[in-house]
């Protein structure tokens, strides 16, 4: 005679085999504990750790080409006219001039800037351009010299420009008469011709 209870009481014994009494064997893969979630400490450590470090690269600076070089363009006359922009040394509103006294020809007159003395010379009649009366437009651009600061009127001044050197050409000219050793040659470009010009005869 078979002993059912037995047999059931056998087979209770060794399925709980290895297992705490009590507990039912785990099924399925073995579940992993979860990470605990971050503290605001430890989220505030990390933040500081990283503080200051870049986070994205920078593209290197572009190389100016040693020929290249900046004008300052503006409106005389008629003309477009530009002269290199390091030679500058400010750009003022129209102000009185006083006169000089037995003055060289083509000195307008002294205007003091901020302590400083500006000789006033008529670059206009230098260019061959009519005279002009000042606008609200007119401009006194303020350039070094080796002898100070001298300073000349234009009608307006435009943006400056970079251009390669190679891009300035000769100046074109009909007769001798139509030459200027302040000119230095024209540059071609956005349907325009601009005159870029030599101070270093020009304002002599």
């Amino acid at each position: 005679m078979v002993d059912l209870a037995k047999i059931r009481k056998k087979a209770k014994k060794s399925v709980g085999a290895g297992s705490p009494a009590g507990t039912r064997p785990a099924e399925g893969p073995a579940a992993t504990p979860e990470a605990p979630a971050a503290t605001p400490e430890k989220k505030l450590a990390d933040f500081l750790a990283g503080a200051g470090k870049r986070r994205f690269e920078t593209a290197p600076p572009i190389a100016a080409s040693p020929n290249e070089i900046e004008l300052l363009n503006f409106i005389l006359g008629a003309e477009r006219y530009a002269i290199d922009i390091d030679d500058i040394a400010e750009i003022i509103n129209v102000r009185p001039a006083t006169r000089v006294p037995n003055a060289e020809r083509g000195i307008v007159g002294i205007i003091s800037l901020r302590g400083s003395i500006v000789t006033l010379i008529d670059v206009r009649s230098k260019l061959k351009q009519p005279p002009r009366d000042p606008s609200k437009e007119t401009r006194i651009i303020v350039v070094r010299d080796a002898g100070g600061l001298i300073g000349f009127e234009v009608d307006r001044v435009l943006r400056p420009s970079k251009i390669d050197q190679a891009s300035i050409k000769p100046q074109p000219v009909v007769s001798p008469a139509e030459a200027s050793e302040g000119i230095r040659g024209v540059v071609r470009g956005d349907g325009a011709l601009t005159i870029v010009l030599d101070l270093s005869k020009l304002i002599v």
